[in-house]
């Protein structure tokens, strides 16, 4: 079967849009020793601690949760604006 020109699936052009297949599509890691901020083009919509000690997550809407309140290797669904790491810690920060 021919294919005229601008007809069928093969003429078809890409989208403008990415197909994202999960929640979350990128990881960055935060080790111990460093502070990032997650925001403009690069925001943090989750994250896991690895090791909660010395671990402080700033709210990208504000406040901040200290590391001894969270429950290690386990997903909290909420936005970032800044991860401050010591001594020691590791956090894995998640964005769509």
């Amino acid at each position: 079967m021919a294919i005229v020109d601008g007809v069928g699936i093969g003429s078809r052009s890409k989208t403008d849009l990415v197909r994202q297949v999960g929640d979350y599509n990128k990881i960055t890691k935060v080790s111990s020793n460093t502070t990032v901020a997650f925001t403009g083009s690069n925001p943090g919509a989750g994250f896991i601690c690895e090791v909660v000690t010395n671990v402080v997550i700033h709210g990208s809407a504000g406040g901040s949760i200290p590391g001894t309140s969270l429950t290690a290797d386990t997903l909290y669904p909420i936005g970032l604006k800044k991860v401050a790491i010591g001594a020691s810690g590791i956090v894995y920060v998640l964005h769509r």
